[in-house]
């Protein structure tokens, strides 16, 4: 594969009536990043500033649920379902189809594109999640072709950028807890002439030979290394110029040689908190160290239903309790400076079997709205898009 090193050329001028550094271009059809009254932002295909405000899963109506409104309210018809959830999401002051969307939402909105490159996500069962060797060139070459499905749409305006896999499991320790495993165990654990032991054996001879102490974060580095190398230059030959917001990182389960691999190849940082509150110390840090613009690419918190005892994220006791979360903790993100957008966790209610728990939505699984956290979610939505009008505009 060739390598291509892309320059953006930033240049400052006055936008809105405020002083702005975007790249050169900007304006001509496609989603940017800049900085305009000293934050970080998007640039929208028409050179104005854009605060990303999402939904993810919005194509989780397919699974299984009682009723089944995809099947009886929208007859299997991905179209009309979209045209519904695309008003949703506006009807709410969204203006983003967050990852996990369905095709035809992608006329109707800005969204964003994945692609699940790896099996070690941190919410797969131990039947599913595996690591895979990445000095292997047929997995190399299984992920290059899931590379060029997610980069199938390169014309569509609407493309905010691409995310690459969901939570996966690096931090050596708590993937060790967890599954018995970690990344540089199961490189270890392979047949001796497999290409992954064949690098780990090669490295533990090179750090012998430059006296230097072999370590499993040291090889967890040239993982992370080759890993990104490869997805990183393919999305950038496969859709030159696009955003790419990486891998969605839960929050401290990215070890610093990871990032550090990562860097290279990203325009942003995207971080799955868990919490009620926002961390604003660990995102200082994190923007501080790295200098990217940060994503709070899924979050959220739920509550207990009369159906549903146990739901996905962090539990509080009530809507009314989540409610008022959800309008602290996007003011409180939307005021860092680095923060360019946040995208709530799940559109419509489905229950995962795997952990016996509710992925709550907007919606119940019959398709009414929850009244109490819609209301908060319309008013903390129009707030930090009314507030970030006032930063970037006259």
């Amino acid at each position: 594969m060739k390598t291509h090193i892309i320059a953006i050329i930033m240049t400052t001028v006055i936008l809105n009536g405020n002083s702005a550094t975007v790249p050169e271009g900007a304006g001509e059809g496609r989603f940017q990043l800049g900085t305009v009254a000293d934050r970080h932002c998007l640039i929208d295909p028409q050179g104005q500033p854009f605060f990303t405000l999402g939904i993810n899963h919005i194509n989780g109506v397919q699974e299984a649920a009682k009723p089944d409104i995809f099947a009886e309210r929208f007859q299997g018809d991905w179209v009309r379902y979209s045209e519904a959830a695309a008003a949703d999401l506006k009807g709410w002051h969204y203006n983003t189809a967050g990852y996990g969307s369905p095709e035809a939402i992608y006329p109707l909105m800005p969204y964003m594109e994945d692609s699940f490159l790896e099996r070690n996500s941190n919410y797969l069962p131990d039947a599913e999640f595996f690591y895979p060797d990445v000095f292997d060139p047929e997995v190399q070459a299984a992920k290059l072709k899931k590379l060029r499905w997610m980069c199938r749409n390169t014309d569509k305006p609407n493309l905010i950028g691409y995310y690459w896999t969901d939570t996966p499991q690096w931090d050596l320790e708590r993937s060790l807890r967890k599954r018995g495993t970690n990344w540089v165990i199961a490189i270890r654990d392979l047949p001796a002439n497999a290409p992954g032991r064949v690098r780990y054996e090669q490295y533990l001879r090179d750090c012998k030979t430059a006296g230097m102490e072999a370590t499993d974060e040291g090889f967890l580095a040239l993982i992370a290394q080759a890993h990104y190398k490869l997805i990183g230059e393919a999305t950038r030959e496969l859709h030159p110029g696009a955003l790419i917001f990486g891998e969605r990182y839960l929050v401290n389960d990215h070890p610093e040689v990871v990032l550090e691999a990562a860097m290279p190849y990203i325009d942003v940082l995207s971080i799955q908190p868990g919490g009620d509150r926002f961390e604003a110390d660990y995102f200082d840090a994190l923007y501080a160290k790295y200098g990217k613009p940060i994503l709070i690419c899924d979050h959220q918190c739920s509550f207990p239903t009369p159906q549903y005892d146990k739901t996905m994220w962090k539990q509080l006791e009530s809507e009314q309790a989540v409610a008022a979360m959800y309008r602290q903790y996007v003011a409180d993100a939307s005021a860092k400076p680095y923060v360019i957008g946040y995208h709530r966790c799940q559109y419509i209610d489905r229950y995962n079997e795997h952990p016996g728990v509710l992925k709550q939505g907007m919606l119940r699984e019959d398709g009414s709205a929850y009244a109490v956290l819609q209301e908060a979610v319309i008013e903390a939505n129009r707030a930090t898009l009314d507030q970030f009008s006032k930063q970037t505009q006259p």
